[in-house]
């Protein structure tokens, strides 16, 4: 059963159509919608220290503290402005016990317009690697 709405005037209302754009990059939206990463990597600073400062390590948390500064990162970024790019967030969060670590990821992008920062905290129990 299809419901037709009507307007305050009493007739149907009518379907807006959008147009595309044709803007494919950010330098259609101006200088401020591309990715800077210095802005990126002083939120990521502050909010693994504000996180990670008096924390120890315990194995039931860690994932579920891990998820919470991922979506607190996505928040923050998200709130310069970046609403045309995908956020690809990843947390790291492991027991520090003298071993070595070393963590890669790997990605296909434009160079003119992806870009990515990188951040991590150690105390004496933890050690945390964001990126972004």
């Amino acid at each position: 059963m299809d419901e037709v709405v009507s307007s305050s005037y009493g007739g149907p209302m009518k379907e807006i159509v959008y147009e595309n754009t044709y803007i494919t990059g950010p330098a259609g939206y101006g200088e401020g919608a591309k990715f800077q990463r210095g802005k990126v990597q002083d939120i990521l600073r502050a909010v693994l220290k504000e996180r990670m400062e008096k924390q120890q390590y315990d194995p039931v948390k860690a994932a579920q503290i891990s998820k919470h500064i991922a979506e607190d990162l996505r928040e923050k970024v998200k709130a310069l402005g970046y609403e045309r790019y995908k956020l690809v967030i990843q947390v790291t969060l492991g027991q520090k016990k003298g071993q070595a670590m070393r963590i890669v990821s790997r990605c296909l992008w434009d160079t003119n317009t992806d870009n990515f920062a990188s951040e991590h905290y150690e105390n004496d129990s933890l050690y945390c690697v964001s990126q972004i």
